[in-house]
């Protein structure tokens, strides 16, 4: 399913974003598990790889972020972004934690995402950190991008009601930081070269992510035309937000 993000978020100021995460805080999800399949060694080979990596990606401290959002609070006036940034680290530990139960129930040790994982997270760990807090969101967005697009395949490529709660809970959250990062990368100066760069990260990790976990977004409706395309046509959102926020 593709979305469109224009929404009440897009005005938002850090004090504005940190009042919602505040109260996005207070509704958690509970997976319920009653009636939970057995799944099958084929179904667990299908998702759970791709599960194992998101999940280490969804879990982080987030210290070198902290420390960035703190410099730019105090460099651009924008004394309420460091709480905001704390907000939104704490809701993707929660998304952590949701696709860690899942794995537990199923009894899926927790492990470092895989040799996929562990690559995915080397490379975006040394890109976020080029260029301050603006390549650390750059990068952020488009894997929350990509995300989008995995929740909802996930969301259809296996036959569980808890696994489908997890995903619309991550795609609940996910579109407004998407918005949220969008407004952050509008303080920065932007030129049609940074632009270029972003959409051609953004085609570079698509093509990544579709080659290591294409089963399971084939297996949800997704061709990786179909996954560029959204995630294209995300990124053109964002490059909107950035720029109404100069405005």
């Amino acid at each position: 399913m593709y979305y469109i993000l224009d929404s009440i978020f897009i005005s938002y100021d850090y004090a504005q974003w940190t009042a919602y995460f505040k109260k996005n805080d207070r509704h958690r999800l509970n997976i319920d598990f009653t009636n939970e399949p057995t799944l099958g060694e084929e179904e667990k080979a299908l998702i759970f790889p791709s599960i194992s990596a998101f999940q280490k990606g969804e879990h982080s401290e987030g210290s070198y972020l902290k420390s960035a959002a703190l410099k730019f609070a105090e460099k651009n006036n924008e004394p309420d972004y460091p709480k905001a940034i704390e907000f939104f680290i704490k809701e993707e530990n929660f998304h952590s934690s949701y696709l860690a139960q899942y794995m537990n129930y199923h009894n899926i040790p927790l492990k470092s995402g895989g040799h996929n994982g562990k690559l995915f997270d080397m490379i975006f760990r040394r890109l976020r950190r080029i260029n301050g807090l603006h390549s650390e969101v750059t990068v952020l967005v488009t894997a929350e991008i990509i995300a989008l697009s995995y929740y909802s395949a996930l969301c259809n490529a296996a036959e569980s009601k808890a696994l489908k709660s997890i995903c619309l809970q991550m795609l609940h959250d996910e579109l407004p930081h998407i918005v949220f990062q969008s407004y952050t990368l509008g303080h920065f100066l932007t030129r049609p070269v940074n632009i270029f760069l972003r959409a051609l990260l953004m085609e570079i990790t698509c093509a990544a992510v579709w080659l290591a976990y294409r089963k399971v977004f084939a297996a949800g409706g997704y061709s990786f035309r179909r996954l560029l395309s959204e995630s294209i046509g995300y990124l053109k959102q964002s490059v909107i937000i950035a720029a109404k926020n100069r405005g």
